[in-house]
């Protein structure tokens, strides 16, 4: 068998070149390539980052519009919400969810959330019937460590991570932590002076105007207390139902979030409140590192269900006067959702 080979004069001329040009590239050829390579990357990374998000964003606000929609099959059967959580330790107001939620002997004990109570309308009927109502959280280990997916935003999780284990009643636990919670009200929801524990008992302020069980700043999700559909004073939608919570470590002073769906208080729920009466200032909003505030990973702002079944994606830079109202459900103040 022979074989031909074409002479280099031949070659370039084949592959149409001049007849003195390289036959590789360059340096200067190579660097430039991979600078435009670098340059469009730098222009698309971002957009497809954002892209991203956009989907992101889109399923948390449908998780909370399932929230929302399971709320409401709830209470055309109860005919209210439930409450925001059933609790017995420590005296009215100044219930103490976290003591009774964690107590090792959880017998005629409950401390768990509203969350619990829809789990039927969230197809967990099974997970539902497995809860024991005679006994408390803890008692309910197996079932409190049940990972449900609608109550994680996909920007910040997907599942419990090991950094999120401190904020459970039980570091040990595994699963079962929540990115959504109940509006508590437009009040001071917790005491943070006396319980230098993180334990959160709702507040009992000497200011009786500024606490949570106020009328006139109470919202849907007091505690031992079902609100129901005419108690909506200010309207369905012009009232917050549930919306995104921050998940904060405390390293910043402004105290430890605690987290899980089964847990009753502020694990569950947030207020719209904006200040508190002494102690820590909030400076009211949302994502603005104080544990009592709503908040979220999203850039920009958190994602809210009304009352009325709507969810909205409001912005950090809402007025803070205006969010206070949209947390209360009869204080009489005009409250529209910003454009």
């Amino acid at each position: 068998m022979k074989v031909f080979v074409l002479p280099p004069s031949a070659l370039r001329t084949h592959l149409f070149l001049p007849p003195h040009a390289p036959l590789a590239f360059t340096l200067v050829e190579v660097l430039v390539v991979a600078l435009v390579l670098m340059l469009l990357m730098a222009l698309l990374l971002p957009a497809v980052q954002m892209a991203r998000e956009a989907a992101r964003r889109a399923r948390c606000a449908s998780n909370l519009k399932q929230i929302g929609v399971a709320l409401h099959s709830y209470s055309q059967f109860a005919e209210t919400f439930p409450p925001g959580c059933t609790v017995s330790t420590g005296a009215y107001p100044a219930w103490d969810p976290w003591t009774e939620a964690s107590a090792a002997d959880g017998s005629g004990r409950s401390g768990a959330s509203w969350m619990v109570m829809i789990l039927p309308y969230l197809d967990q009927v099974n997970l539902y019937k497995s809860w024991d109502f005679r006994t408390n959280v803890r008692g309910n280990a197996a079932a409190a460590q049940t990972d449900i997916a609608v109550f994680y935003c996909p920007s910040r999780r997907h599942r419990l991570r090991l950094k999120d284990s401190g904020r459970m009643i039980d570091s040990g636990w595994t699963g079962g932590g929540t990115d959504y919670g109940g509006c508590l009200g437009a009040g001071n929801g917790w005491d943070n002076e006396s319980d230098s524990t993180d334990h959160h008992k709702f507040a009992n302020t000497p200011i009786a105007d500024e606490r949570w069980d106020n009328p006139k700043v109470i919202g849907i999700f007091p505690p031992n207390y079902a609100i129901g559909f005419m108690a909506i004073k200010d309207g369905t939608s012009h009232t917050i139902l549930t919306g995104e919570l921050q998940r904060l470590d405390g390293s910043i002073g402004q105290r430890t979030s605690q987290d899980g769906w089964a847990l009753g208080g502020v694990a569950t729920l947030f207020t719209t409140a904006k200040s508190e009466t002494g102690g820590l200032y909030q400076t009211g909003g949302m994502n603005n590192n104080f544990f009592e505030s709503p908040g979220s990973d999203h850039p920009e702002g958190a994602s809210f269900g009304m009352a009325d079944g709507t969810v909205h994606f409001l912005i950090n830079k809402i007025d803070k006067q205006l969010f206070c109202y949209l947390g209360a459900i009869a204080d009489g103040e005009p409250a529209e959702l910003p454009e």
